[in-house]
């Protein structure tokens, strides 16, 4: 079922992003080179399984979160999903979109991401080629509640690091996703009107996670 808040990125990482190795170091170009795209995704995932939320200790948050950054492209991502719109807007338009993307991805995608995987075990089945691209095919095993969750990587490399260009969760693309939800907004109340709906609830998401656990 398709969210008409264009902003809950449950999906876009369920995701997604679903995000780099740990507590190591970013990796030097020459390991990246021969590191497989399954390898690539294991690391994405370990960086946030690493995170806190509530936030406890911000520098090493920090190291975490521009680690797990380094594997999205979310450039790619975001002018695909916004697709005419994304020429239409200013240059004011666009920096802010990508300023509020890359702050609801930390706030929102990351801290749900840590919770959907939890410490459930993930499996990759099969990697299949198109081009220049991979399809990394994951499973989250939670035996808990007897449920595998499917989630597919398309990745890429750039500059011989990896990077992450979509998520597909339940068969239904992220980007794909995102773009019915932002052509709906933008319809409505133009391309100003979906930053302010990316403001507010980037505002909701950071009192949610200030907030003491209960």
């Amino acid at each position: 079922m398709r969210c008409d808040n264009c902003l809950n990125l449950l999906r876009a990482i369920g995701l997604c992003w679903i995000l780099t190795i740990g507590l190591i170091a970013p990796l030097e170009t020459a390991w990246a080179e021969v590191q497989k795209p399954e390898q690539a995704i294991e690391g994405f995932i370990k960086a946030i399984r690493a995170m806190d939320f509530p936030i406890i200790d911000q520098s090493r948050h920090a190291k975490l979160v521009e680690q797990a950054d380094s594997y999205l492209d979310l450039d790619a991502m975001g002018q695909r999903a916004l697709a005419a719109h994304w020429a239409q807007a200013t240059s004011d338009e666009q920096k802010n979109f990508f300023d509020l993307m890359w702050k609801l991805i930390e706030t929102i995608a990351y801290s749900r991401s840590r919770k959907f995987m939890g410490d459930f075990e993930v499996l990759y089945p099969e990697v299949k080629q198109a081009g220049d691209h991979y399809e990394v095919h994951s499973v989250i095993k939670q035996q808990e509640e007897d449920l595998d969750a499917k989630v597919v990587y398309s990745v890429y490399q750039k500059n011989g690091q990896w990077k992450i260009d979509d998520v597909i969760l339940d068969d239904v693309s992220i980007t794909e996703d995102l773009k019915y939800q932002f052509d709906k907004i933008i319809a409505q109340s133009r391309f100003a009107g979906l930053l302010d709906k990316m403001r507010e609830r980037l505002a909701q998401a950071e009192t949610e996670n200030n907030a003491p656990a209960a």
